[in-house]
């Protein structure tokens, strides 16, 4: 199953410092919940992984994330990313655009398109909620982002709270939950508070 999803958010920082941490692996990985890279391959590739808890089981992907293309002069990127269930009971591969534009307010915009082909148990959830889990992820990530933005520029790098959330498994069950509701909400026109 394919699902296209393109995204985008603000920040309150300089577009240089936005794309000194949007184009560095390592730290994005941290600002995703569950992730961690592993391995660096090369200056290209990386192996690592993602925790998703559905209920009381965690399920485990490993995978590689390899940069296409970085463009620090027109602040673009490319990026593909593949992974196994280590159980075997499902696979996923992404292709990821990012561009960032400066506003002239003095933020910067950050724009993303993924496309995500999904295989086995996750694919069944259907088109609808992998978007809702997908939006809700994006969401969990930009604050994260935004809070280790916010620690790179007062030198503290290694923040404990980015480090915190990161190294805690995705909720699967929480986030399948959250998606149900947005999904019902937008149905009806509403949205429902979280």
């Amino acid at each position: 199953m394919a699902v296209k999803s393109e995204q985008t958010f603000r920040v309150q920082a300089p577009i240089a410092s936005v794309w000194a941490l949007l184009s560095d692996p390592k730290k994005v990985a941290g600002c995703v919940p569950g992730a961690q890279i592993t391995e660096q391959v090369d200056d290209k590739t990386y192996k690592g992984s993602i925790s998703v808890k559905v209920g009381p089981s965690v399920t485990d992907y490993k995978g590689e994330v390899q940069i296409i293309r970085l463009d620090a002069q027109n602040y673009e990127m490319e990026i593909m990313g593949k992974g196994q269930d280590v159980r075997g009971k499902g696979s996923a591969s992404m292709k990821m655009t990012g561009k960032l534009r400066a506003l002239p307010e003095g933020g910067t915009e950050v724009v993303s398109v993924s496309e995500i082909n999904v295989v086995g148990i996750l694919a069944q959830m259907g088109s609808r909620v992998i978007n809702e889990v997908s939006n809700i992820m994006f969401e969990q990530f930009t604050a994260n982002f935004q809070e280790k933005l916010k620690q790179e520029s007062a030198g503290a790098g290694a923040g404990a709270s980015t480090a915190a959330s990161a190294a805690k498994p995705i909720s699967g069950l929480s986030l399948a939950w959250r998606a149900f509701w947005a999904s019902i909400a937008r149905l009806f026109g509403g949205k429902r508070d979280s």
